[in-house]
């Protein structure tokens, strides 16, 4: 600090401030604000670290002439009443400390390259004359030195204070308390500034207006695992998450024009790839945009836990029965139609006439196809229904199914995609992922009476407990997909019901009640968990989180053409225990060209395998008699032959079939029930490949 001393040994005369004409503070800081410091070692001001901010403000508020040197190149930095002091310029702003005193300057300069070695002295004892303009009186001064140290804790320039001492030896001491105290309140300003970002818990973030990361505190890097060099000059909204963007550049807006001070919720994309969440309060000074976040991300973790554990808390019983009817009433209507048409088709052959036959069997056909949506549905409810999970790149697997949302939308919905930048990839059944989705689609239509907006997002989740309690999800990485509508939204009650099978809210013949409860079945089923957030009037948003898949995701393999062309003669072994399920196939297959051979258990058809050879494709039930399963039996038929190709069929799976086992060449699946066309196709592809 630089503090202007007493002077002359003759008489005392009135202490007096050196002063320029009164201006108000805000003036000099807009003549600081509006100075081209480019042109200075300083740099632009939107470039000044925060502790030369810290010290220019403080020295505003001094009632001393006082300046602020700062920089290799030692530029000045001054306040009003050190404009008077120096007759070079009107303004000695970004001039170099030592040119500004050139002509005291032997006796100043040991004193600065003190204080830039970190001491602070008061130099009163002897005091210096200086001229401060034509027409002035010199006044005798005591200077102040106290040093300025940057975010590192290096001195990086210094606090010169003036002091003019013509009053009472009282008078002096006084002042010069007064200086010395305003020394130290700097001093503190900046320690406690300095430590609080330093050591503080929350994340604390400086941006520019032109929304640029700055500066970022030890918390901030922490908390989302980036380095310094990989975030400077970047733009924010790179990594806040899609979503959020438009409501960040809204609140951002408000905190620049009008400096709001309302809080925001947003979330920032760790450097792993998932987000955070955080509850930002922010304050733009002028220059830079100063927010401080409190990462809230397992306070809304803990919140959805509880929603979830509401909805989890319903009647096991109530369920079953309610399962029970509607598997009843869907069944009956069912097998009414077959059976009423098998009848008529009876009484029709017996009789010698045809017409109508085609219609009685289209309506037999019709229910029957009916019954195998169901039966798919209960087993993905059940979490029973055979996989065949690939991993994806998420984001690429969801817009190929574009095509097939905007059927089920219709035309007067809009759908919006707000997908994650990097999406980890996942592991799952690309039909079963369709499905689900349609479902939620064909809900969404529903509840927004054909006309209004789905959205689909992706984003990154990383969870460090377990979700939504101890029997949910453990911590790991996981993807989040999304299906938000802005329909009619719906009750508590319906939340906590919406998963039960057969349970719906919509008109008579308007819904089976299934189609959430087989989304619930096949996130489940492929490792992951599904729940709802919705209000009355306020819309309906469905999440469902994957597990992270780490491995990397190959090529998407070329779509084989569906084949219409007969076998010519190949052989297949055919093994199925349910005796009129294995007739029909072999005929069918008979008529497509294949010779069979059928085989009703495990030990038959190793038998078959092992004498009857070789055979060019084996079509195997997974669920087989006498505790011998269809997985074994592949097994067995590999180990004599490797290359042999295996189509598994099932209806049930009471334990998910290896991926191993279907990664292997040659193996392919089929999910019971099917039409007989769809498996001689698949064969023939399989002897085609």
């Amino acid at each position: 600090m630089i503090v202007v001393a007493n002077g002359t040994p003759r008489e005392p005369a009135p202490q007096v401030i050196l002063q320029a004409p009164v201006l108000e503070p805000d003036m000099m800081a807009e003549r600081i604000a509006r100075f081209d410091w480019g042109r200075t070692s300083l740099g632009p001001l939107p470039r000044w670290p925060a502790s030369l901010r810290i010290a220019v403000d403080m020295m505003h508020l001094s009632p001393f002439p006082c300046a602020v040197v700062w920089g290799p190149d030692l530029s000045v930095v001054h306040n009003d009443a050190y404009r008077a002091l120096r007759p070079v310029a009107l303004d000695a702003l970004g001039l170099a400390f030592d040119a500004l005193w050139s002509d005291v300057w032997p006796a100043m300069g040991p004193w600065v390259f003190k204080a830039l070695e970190g001491h602070s002295s008061f130099v009163e004892d002897p005091p210096l004359r200086i001229a401060c303009g034509e027409g002035m009186d010199p006044f005798w001064c005591a200077f102040g030195y106290a040093p300025l140290r940057d975010e590192l804790g290096s001195v990086a320039g210094f606090l010169h204070t003036v002091i003019e001492t013509t009053a009472s030896i009282e008078a002096y001491h006084h002042w010069r308390e007064q200086a010395q105290g305003f020394e130290r309140q700097i001093e503190q300003h900046v320690a406690e500034r300095e430590q609080f970002w330093q050591l503080s818990r929350d994340a604390m973030m400086t941006v520019t207006p032109e929304l640029k990361v700055h500066a970022a505190n030890p918390a901030w890097y922490r908390i989302l695992g980036w380095a310094e060099e990989q975030v400077r000059d970047v733009p924010v909204l790179e990594l806040v998450h899609p979503a959020d963007r438009a409501e960040v550049q809204v609140a951002v807006s408000g905190f620049l024009q009008y400096s709001n001070t309302e809080q925001l919720e947003t979330r920032l994309r760790h450097r792993d790839g998932h987000y955070h969440w955080f509850r930002w309060s922010a304050r733009f000074d002028g220059t830079l945009l100063t927010a401080v976040g409190r990462d809230i991300t397992e306070d809304r973790e803990e919140a959805a836990r509880q929603s979830e554990a509401l909805m989890r808390n319903n009647e096991r019983l109530e369920v079953v029965g309610q399962l029970a009817g509607g598997v009843g009433h869907e069944m009956n209507n069912l097998l009414s139609g077959i059976g009423g048409s098998l009848e008529l088709l009876q009484r029709r052959l017996q009789e010698g006439r045809l017409e109508r036959v085609e219609a009685y069997v289209a309506v037999a056909r019709d229910s029957v196809q009916r019954a195998m949506e169901l039966t798919h549905r209960l087993l993905a409810f059940s979490r029973h229904q055979p996989l065949a999970p690939k991993p994806l790149d998420f984001n690429r697997q969801l817009r190929l199914s574009e095509p097939l949302l905007l059927r089920t939308l219709g035309a007067e919905m809009r759908l919006h995609w707000q997908l994650d930048v990097t999406p980890w990839a996942v592991n799952l059944d690309v039909s079963q992922l369709e499905n689900a989705l349609i479902n939620l689609c064909a809900n969404a239509r529903e509840a927004c009476l054909e006309r209004g907006n789905v959205t689909l997002r992706t984003v990154n989740k990383r969870l460090k407990t377990c979700f939504p309690d101890e029997d949910g999800l453990p911590p790991g990485d996981y993807v989040a997909l999304q299906v938000e509508d802005d329909g009619h939204g719906m009750s508590a009650v319906e939340i906590a019901r919406a998963f039960e099978p057969f349970f719906t809210t919509k008109p008579i013949g308007r819904g089976s009640g299934l189609g959430l409860s087989m989304v619930y079945g096949f996130v489940g089923q492929s490792g992951g968990y599904a729940w709802i957030e919705s209000a009355p009037n306020q819309g309906t948003k469905v999440s469902m989180l994957f597990p992270r898949w780490h491995d990397p995701v190959p090529e998407a393999p070329a779509l084989a053409p569906r084949s219409h062309r007969m076998a010519g003669g190949e052989r297949l072994l055919l093994v199925d225990d349910e005796l009129g399920l294995r007739a029909v196939m072999r005929e069918y297959l008979t008529e497509r060209g294949f010779e069979v051979t059928e085989a009703g258990d495990a030990n038959s058809a190793l038998e078959r395998f092992r004498h009857g050879g070789p055979f060019d494709l084996v079509i195997t039930d997974i669920g087989l008699p006498g505790g011998f399963s269809g997985r074994q039996v592949a097994k067995a038929m590999r180990m004599q032959l490797p290359q042999q190709k295996i189509l598994f069929i099932t209806g049930y799976a009471d334990q998910p079939i290896e991926a191993q086992l279907l990664e292997q060449p040659g193996t392919a699946l089929m999910n019971k029930p099917f039409p007989l066309a769809d498996l001689a196709d698949q064969a023939l592809r399989m002897l085609e490949a």
